[in-house]
């Protein structure tokens, strides 16, 4: 087994355990867009924080076992006292990577959880591909694995205007928190004709509200997008995380070569991100045969589905 290197990222404060509850419990909804790819059974949800998932799980599935799995004591304790009177829920502490039930199961759903598994583990990629492997293992022949997480877009260079006081503020939080992951290479400037004429500064002030461009990496930007909006409670936390593990081809190889094929893949982004927070602190640009133009927002979600 890969030797782990356990806690790069810090610990949530109490407050900020709540708010991150509160947060998967409203985005609950939209991680039921697996359930069409769930298998009955025994169904695994590998990372099952405080059970919004198992919760739905329960009800779309109530002739299935379901077995919510988590590491943490906290959440573990959580999960035990709000399904205590579910017959066919089984709570677990145990950790996802190397984690094996005694039956082979049918369904095993990662929902933002191997982000995790990669940035609690020192970075590491081969931790992840472990987790991915010893899935295989645990499935039965024809069962399911079930990944919703971030995603890293294909690299392209990316030019983002800030349109607001906070959107300048937290790209320099960004930067700077983030720098524990790896170093953020960014420009400030602007184009003249079809070039980009760095300002020279790295800091960005009132002035460039609406103005300047923030030449970075699609990669990058990804990032930031992830988790600008967080509240300060939580921002330090996830700024210790990367959130896209791998671009969607790359996970599609590393899930063939973990022994599946692939039966489904998606990138999105939530319309709630694009609503509440995207387009009112930054637009995006990138350059299409020299000219520049509006480009999408770097995809925030993936479903990848892969079978045995």
């Amino acid at each position: 087994m890969t030797e782990k290197v356990i806690g790069v990222p810090g610990e949530r404060s109490a407050q900020g355990k709540e708010i991150y509850i509160e947060s998967m419990e409203l985005s609950a909804p939209d991680k039921e867009k697996v359930f069409p790819y769930v298998k009955d059974g025994i169904i695994v949800d590998a990372g099952a924080g405080a059970g919004p998932v198992t919760e739905r799980l329960i009800k779309k599935f109530p002739g299935s076992r379901i077995i919510a799995v988590d590491v943490s004591q906290d959440m573990v304790g959580k999960l035990t006292d709000r399904f205590s009177d579910e017959k066919n829920v089984e709570v677990i502490k145990a950790d996802i990577v190397d984690f094996k039930y005694p039956e082979k199961v049918d369904t095993m759903i990662f929902i933002s959880t191997l982000h995790e598994v990669f940035s609690s583990n020192g970075y590491n990629h081969e931790v992840v591909i472990e987790a991915l492997k010893n899935a295989n293992e645990s499935l039965k022949k024809g069962g399911r694995i079930i990944i919703r997480d971030g995603v890293q877009p294909e690299a392209e260079q990316l030019y983002l205007k800030p349109l607001s006081k906070f959107a300048c503020d937290r790209f320099s939080e960004f930067v700077r928190g983030f720098r524990q992951v790896r170093d953020v290479n960014y420009m400030i400037g602007d184009f003249h004709s079809d070039v980009f004429v760095q300002s020279g500064r790295r800091d960005l002030r009132e002035s460039d509200i609406g103005k300047s461009l923030i030449e970075i990496s699609s990669q990058s930007a990804s990032e930031m997008f992830s988790k600008y909006f967080y509240p300060k409670e939580n921002l330090p936390i996830e700024l210790s995380e990367q959130f896209g593990v791998w671009t969607m081809r790359e996970y599609q190889k590393i899930l063939l070569e973990a022994g599946f094929h692939v039966v489904h893949s998606e990138t999105y982004v939530l319309p709630y991100l694009i609503e509440n927070h995207y387009s009112k602190d930054f637009e995006v640009f990138h350059l299409v045969d020299g000219i520049l133009g509006n480009a999408p927002y770097p995809p925030s979600t993936m479903i990848l589905v892969g079978e045995k």
